[in-house]
Formats: structure tokens, C-alpha cells, sequence
């Protein structure tokens, strides 16, 4: 919810020195006669802040072309020199500002033009913007890193050069898992229990929170109108705390197949044919304590010589019995890593 009073704002002449004129009322100084500048218009504090009765916004001032003077947005004709206002430009405006709901608002403070048209037109020059141009020295330093960097992990992972070893030694293991149909302790709320579950036992627990309303924060937002006044509003909103919510949980038996063991059979030769290791199953069935043979696994490798350089791959089972002791094989290595590209395996002379 929101609720909104209206207040002038304030500027000081340039020409006389007169402070905290009113940008609604004093339109022109009451000193010297100057015009008001709207560019120096800035928010009053708390304590100085003169209320506007009755105010109807009809849009932002627009300076006259012609002599700069300063008219209402429904002006036709500049009142000062009679040119016409249709092209205007509508007086800038200054950004929100906020207060927390207590906090009381100091002035914005007397604005010098003269310094900030200087320092726009020295950032417009160039002057000023070496200052700002470290940031990008060390942005481009950062990118270049980087881009080293990655130029570095291309070339370790795709730099490779031909190499030619000969077979020197071959291995293989295959391994059996063992799964065992085991009672097993677990949880889930209430509504959500798979069947099968037993020994079923239930506590309220919290299961998620919600949000509900608890009071409001306020605070004040002040809103240059552009046309000598500002808007105060007194924006609140709703605050909320998480509230827990309880459901129940469930804990229950339930029995499944899980993991128990592995069984492994290796050979460290060619003479040494591969074969499943028995798995020995204690008992099968679907009875707590059976068994079952779960998933196979296995791999082929084969060591490859060149000079005093050993690679390593593992290969398919039946490249595996095809790569009989002191045969040559071509294939490529990475020359940063010294690692083999196993996948381009051939033998030695073929293309």
C-alpha cells in the first residue's frame, strides 16, 4: 500500500547566492531576479521541507530554447520571450531516494553546475578517461591468461605424434558382483511407503515450511516530479516467516537386492585364457540370506614397448588374442601427456 503527499523542492541561485529557494514558488530569484535553473533543483531535509496543497501534476517544466527560461509543462509560448515551447526540453530529473520507515531525510545538498558540466565535458574529451581505462588493462590481462590457458589445454589434449612399440606383456581380469536379498532399514513419509515394507513404525516430523504473514516494513520514497515539486510515498509491504509444517514419517523393513561381494579371476598372459570366476552362491531364491550373480565386468590389456617408454591399453577381447607377444603395432601418443590414443591401434605397415 502506498499513501502520498506532495513537497517543494529547493535551489540555490548562482548569481546572487541565495540557498533553499523553492522550486515550485520561486521560479525566479527573489534576490537578484534570475531564472531558475532546474538543473540545480535538489531535495530539502525533514526539517525543511515546505508542503505543496492541492497539487495537480501535469508533467516535467520544459526549458525555453530561445532564453533558457524555465515554464510549465502546459505552456505553449515561453513567458519570458514569447517563442513557441513545442519542441521544448523537459527538465532532467533527480533519482528516488528512500528511507527506512523512522529514519528522517537530510538534504540532497547544493548542486555545483559549473563543476559537473566541467567534469562531463572533460569525461567527453577524454581527459578523465585514462582513470577509467585500468579496470580494461587488467580485463584484457585476465582474457589473455585465460585464453593461454585454454590454448594450453588444447594442445595437451590433441597434440599427438605417430609412435611405433612392440608387444611385451598382456593381462585380463573378470569380475563377478555378488547382490544377497537383505532386510534393510529405511525411511520415507508415510504417504509415500513402498509396498513390500514391514516393521512400519511413524513420527511427526516437519516435512517442508510454508510462509505466512507476519507484520510489514515500511519506508518513504522521495520522486523528483521534474515540475519544481517532489512526491513523499509511504510504500509498505508484507513481511513473511516460514511456519513449519509436520507430516509423518515412516520408518519400515523392506528387503532388496543389494551388493554383498565380488569374485575375480585374472591371468597375466595370453596362455592364461580368460574365464568367469565361479561365484559360489550360498543359497538362491528370493529368501533373505539367497543370492544371485549381479553385474559382470572385465578388461584386456596389453603393455607396449618402444626404447625405454612402457605404454599401457586396454582393448577389446578379441584384439586382445590378436596381439600375440613381440608383434609391432603403430598408434599415437600425446606428445605433452606421453599418453597413447589406445582407440588408433593398428599393426605395424597397414594404412
Amino acid at each position: 500500500m502506498s499513501s502520498e503527499k506532495h513537497y517543494e523542492m529547493q535551489w540555490d541561485c548562482k548569481y546572487c547566492g541565495t540557498t533553499k529557494l523553492l522550486g515550485k514558488t520561486h521560479r525566479f530569484c527573489p534576490n537578484c531576479g534570475a531564472a531558475q535553473d532546474p538543473k540545480a533543483r535538489y531535495f530539502p531535509s525533514d526539517d525543511e521541507k515546505v508542503a505543496v496543497e492541492d497539487h495537480v501534476f501535469i508533467g516535467k517544466d520544459k526549458i525555453c530554447a530561445s532564453c533558457s527560461t524555465l515554464n510549465s509543462a502546459n505552456a505553449e509560448f515561453c513567458m519570458q520571450c514569447g517563442a513557441p515551447m513545442a519542441n521544448a526540453e523537459a527538465a532532467s530529473t533527480l533519482s528516488d531516494l528512500t528511507a527506512q520507515e523512522g529514519q528522517k531525510f537530510e538534504s540532497s545538498g547544493s548542486r555545483d553546475l559549473s563543476q559537473e558540466r566541467f567534469d562531463k565535458e572533460m569525461e567527453r574529451a577524454g581527459v578523465t578517461k585514462a582513470a577509467k581505462s585500468g579496470p580494461n588493462w587488467v580485463m584484457y590481462g585476465i582474457i589473455a591468461v585465460v585464453a593461454v590457458i585454454i590454448i594450453g589445454v588444447l594442445v595437451t589434449l590433441f597434440w599427438k605424434k605417430e609412435a611405433s612399440a612392440y608387444v611385451s606383456g598382456h593381462s585380463w581380469e573378470r569380475t563377478v558382483n555378488v547382490e544377497q536379498y537383505s532386510a534393510i532399514p529405511e525411511s520415507a513419509w508415510c504417504d509415500a511407503v513402498p509396498g513390500g515394507a514391514y516393521s512400519i513404525t511413524r513420527r511427526e516430523e516437519q516435512r517442508s515450511s510454508r510462509q505466512v504473514p507476519d507484520g510489514e516494513e515500511c519506508s518513504t520514497r522521495r520522486i523528483d516530479n521534474g515540475d519544481g515539486t517532489f512526491s513523499e510515498r509511504r510504500e509498505c509491504e508484507t513481511v513473511y516467516r516460514d511456519e513449519p509444517v509436520y507430516d509423518d514419517k515412516c520408518y519400515f523393513t523392506i528387503n532388496r537386492w543389494v551388493f554383498e561381494r565380488a569374485v575375480n579371476a585374472s591371468g597375466a598372459s595370453l596362455d592364461d585364457e580368460p574365464e568367469w570366476p565361479s561365484a559360489n552362491l550360498s543359497q538362491t531364491g528370493t529368501c533373505v540370506g539367497c543370492e544371485r550373480e549381479g553385474q559382470r565386468e572385465d578388461y584386456y590389456r596389453v603393455d607396449l614397448r618402444q626404447g625405454e617408454n612402457t605404454y599401457t591399453c586396454d582393448v577389446s577381447e578379441e584384439m586382445w588374442h590378436n596381439m600375440p607377444i613381440e608383434s609391432t603395432w603403430e598408434f599415437q601418443v600425446g606428445v605433452v601427456t606421453g599418453r597413447p590414443d589406445c582407440s588408433s591401434l593398428k599393426p605395424a605397415g597397414t594404412s
